[in-house]
């Protein structure tokens, strides 16, 4: 009989190579625990962890020993907390000494940024593979690319990735990264004299590759939508590449030049979503893992189902609780976390499926004093445009509606959108007592 351990190993080792890091992380916890008439016994140190990885991993692992036994070989996943307590780290590939080459001059890329520590699960997977594509195609598959979604789900992150890529697998092309603000400030001291206004523009216009960060920052800067505009036409007419970040749909961009958002939309315009619990849990694992932070898994699994909001807001949890232990000489339980991260968890909204969408419409415009009609439309008189962001964080709030079903009926927004408008009005109840005030009153009258 073939050695069951050996194939698992050699297995083991071709999954680490080839499987996303949602999977890798599963797959770096399994111990080889034996085989029973010729079926592999794999462990996993909580049920927790047997349930994910035979749920996540289980196909792709027996097709890979099946492959290597040259004939089907099953395999059978079992609990056993004494065989790991920790997740394994991947093995690291011997670096030789290189040459000296090439030294970057792409200096405003932030090197910890890569495609490798990126964990790519279903909300961000077609932006992470459009992204690859870019980098490895630079200038020719996907040109303009704009990335959007809301804060801390990773567009800077791989906006950077792009430019870190093609820096090292391209180093004789010439990077820029910049954000949009950057960008405007760098514009208006240009203006201080012909020679810096020349000196910018050649900058900017002789570049292979120009990456800028959050261009919602444009809106309302006419002068530097004029200046990126000519910047954008020279750089697309010659074939370089383009890729920007907004934190919304380039529809929902007010006092953007029609013809400047006509030219984001040329190529491709992808979306990032929060990340799904079983993404969550990766991230959190792989961010211990390079912090070295030592967190129970109980703890682990809490924080995800808990905090959902973006992977900004999970790694300030795991940095709080991280700094807590150390400080207090303790290891943290799950009513330390609850109490460490009150001002992370959002408390569970109170929802009642007797409460329409229709109703929040109307008891919202008649607060407003605007009609029903106004705010399913696309009117951007400033009352109306807050009044239809309040209806939407409403009912996104009090009724059990996706964000698509509520989409649909607000004159079919997509999710993204609707999503928007959520975190906008969160922004602004933190800063603005008024927009707070109203929203309790309504919630009074819609819930009485």
């Amino acid at each position: 009989m073939e050695n069951l351990e050996k194939i698992w190993l050699e297995a083991e080792s071709h999954l680490e190579e080839t499987l996303p890091e949602t999977k890798k992380q599963w797959i770096r916890r399994i111990s080889y625990a034996g085989e029973e008439n010729g079926v592999i016994i794999l462990a996993l140190s909580s049920a927790f962890y047997k349930d994910t990885a035979e749920k996540n991993c289980r196909t792709d692992i027996e097709n890979m020993v099946s492959e290597i036994a040259g004939k089907e070989t099953n395999i059978k996943f079992i609990v056993d907390e004494s065989r790991k307590t920790a997740v394994k780290t991947p093995a690291r590939k011997e670096v030789k000494p290189k040459e000296e080459k090439h030294k970057s001059q792409n200096t405003t890329l932030n090197k910890q940024y890569s495609f490798d520590n990126f964990i790519s699960g279903d909300n961000s997977s077609f932006a992470f593979n459009a992204c690859k594509v870019i980098a490895q195609n630079p200038g020719t598959s996907f040109n303009p690319c704009l990335i959007y979604g809301g804060v801390g789900l990773g567009k800077t992150h791989l906006l950077e990735s792009i430019g870190n890529y093609i820096d090292e697998h391209n180093p004789k092309m010439k990077i820029i990264y910049t954000t949009a603000e950057s960008f405007t400030n760098e514009f208006i001291d240009s203006l201080l004299s012909k020679e810096k206004i020349s000196s910018f523009k050649s900058k900017y216009r002789n570049v292979d590759v120009l990456l800028i960060d959050d261009i919602h920052f444009l809106q309302k800067k006419d002068s530097t939508q004029e200046e990126l505009f000519h910047t954008f036409n020279e750089l697309y007419d010659n074939h370089k590449q383009i890729v920007l970040t907004c934190d919304r749909p380039i529809t929902e961009l007010t006092d953007i030049t029609d013809r400047l958002k006509t030219r984001f939309r040329k190529g491709i315009n992808v979306d990032l979503q929060p990340p799904a619990y079983e993404t969550r849990m990766a991230i959190a694992m792989q961010k211990c893992r390079e912090k070295g932070y030592s967190i129970d898994q109980k703890v682990l699994e809490f924080i995800c189902e808990n905090i959902n909001t973006n992977v900004r807001d999970l790694e300030g949890a795991l940095t709080t609780l991280s700094s807590f232990a150390e400080l207090v000489g303790k290891p943290v339980t799950i009513d330390i976390a609850r109490e460490q991260l009150k001002n992370f968890i959002i408390e569970p909204a109170i929802k009642n499926t007797d409460i329409t969408i229709d109703t929040i419409i109307h008891k919202t415009a008649t607060y407003f004093n605007v009609k029903d009609y106004d705010i399913r439309g696309k009117s951007r008189n400033k009352n109306i445009m807050l009044a239809r962001h309040i209806s939407i964080y409403l009912a996104s709030e009090l009724t059990s509606y996706s964000l698509s079903e509520i989409g649909k009926v607000m004159n079919g927004k997509d999710h993204t959108t609707i999503m928007y408008s959520v975190e906008k009005i969160k922004s602004i109840m933190e800063t603005d007592d008024s927009v707070k005030q109203a929203i309790n009153d309504l919630k009074k009258d819609i819930l009485s």
